[in-house]
C-alpha cells in the first residue's frame, strides 16, 4: 500500500490511483499566495498528467503543475 509521502512526482503513481496520508500524519494545502485551504487532505488522485489532493471539505486541489498547492504535513 502506498501513502502521500511515497510520492515524489506524477510517475509514482498510476492514472486513477488514489493514495492516503500516512497512519498519525495529516494534510494541510496551502496556496502559493499562502493562503490555508479549509479542511485537510484525505488522499490524492492522479489523473493523467495531474496530481489531485482531495480535502476533507469536499474540494480538490492541484498539487502539480503551475499554481499548485504545497502539502503541509501534520503529525498527530
Amino acid at each position: 500500500m502506498k501513502f502521500i509521502n511515497d510520492i515524489r512526482g506524477i510517475e509514482d503513481i498510476a492514472d486513477g490511483e488514489t493514495v492516503a496520508p500516512e497512519p498519525d500524519m495529516g494534510y494541510e494545502l496551502r496556496s502559493i499566495d499562502g493562503r490555508f485551504e479549509t479542511g485537510t487532505v484525505k488522499s490524492l488522485v492522479r489523473r493523467g498528467n495531474r496530481i489531485l489532493a482531495r480535502t476533507t471539505a469536499g474540494k480538490e486541489f492541484d498539487v502539480t503543475g503551475a499554481n499548485a498547492h504545497v502539502l503541509v504535513p501534520l503529525g498527530f
